[in-house]
C-alpha cells in the first residue's frame, strides 16, 4: 500500500509540475508574460522598414562622401591645370604669340568645370532624396544619369583643356622657330 501511495504522489507532482511549469514560462523575462499582448506583425514589418531606410540613407551618405570627395579632387586639379596654362599662355603671348585659340578653349574648359559642379550639386541632392522616394529604382536611377552627366562633363572639360595645351604647343613651337 506505501508503494501505491508513493506512486500516486509522485503522478501528482508530475501533473502539477506539467500543468504549472508552462505557466511559470511566461513569467520569465523576454519570453513575455501572460495577459501582455505581443507586438503585431504590423509593428513588426513597421520596425524592420524603419530599419531598412535607416541604412539606406546610411549607404547613400557614405557614398556620397566617398563620391563628393573624388569628384571634388578631380575638378580642383583640372582648375589648377587650367590656371597653370592660362599662365603659360600669358607668358607665350608676351612674346607675341596668338594665344586666342588657347584662350576660348580655357574658358570653355572653365566652363564645362563649372556645368560639371552643378550637375554634381543636382546629383547630390537626387541621391539624398532616394531614401524617402515611393519608387527607389526610378530614383536611383535618375540620381545615377545626373551623377554619370557629371562626370562626362568633366571628362569633356578635361578633353578640352588637352586641345588648349596642344594648341599652346604648337604656338610656343612656332615662337622658338621664329627666335632661332
Amino acid at each position: 500500500m506505501k508503494h501505491n501511495r508513493t506512486v500516486t504522489v509522485l503522478i501528482a507532482a508530475m501533473l502539477i509540475a506539467v500543468l504549472v511549469a508552462p505557466a511559470m514560462a511566461y513569467a520569465v523575462p523576454g519570453r513575455g508574460m501572460m495577459g501582455v499582448p505581443k507586438p503585431s506583425a504590423d509593428a513588426t514589418k513597421q520596425a524592420r522598414f524603419q530599419n531598412r531606410m535607416e541604412l539606406l540613407s546610411q549607404r547613400v551618405t557614405m557614398v556620397l562622401g566617398n563620391r563628393t570627395r573624388a569628384f571634388d579632387n578631380i575638378a580642383a586639379r583640372l582648375t589648377a591645370r587650367i590656371d597653370r596654362v592660362a599662365k603659360l599662355a600669358d607668358k607665350a603671348e608676351a612674346a607675341n604669340g596668338d594665344v586666342s585659340a588657347v584662350r576660348t578653349s580655357l574658358d570653355k574648359a572653365r566652363t564645362l568645370v563649372a556645368d560639371a559642379k552643378l550637375a554634381q550639386f543636382k546629383a547630390v541632392a537626387l541621391f539624398k532624396a532616394i531614401p524617402g522616394a515611393s519608387d527607389k529604382k526610378a530614383a536611383f536611377a535618375a540620381a545615377r544619369a545626373q551623377a554619370k552627366l557629371a562626370m562626362k562633363t568633366l571628362q569633356e572639360a578635361r578633353v578640352t583643356l588637352r586641345k588648349a595645351i596642344l594648341d599652346l604647343r604648337s604656338v610656343v613651337s612656332g615662337l622658338k622657330a621664329a627666335q632661332q
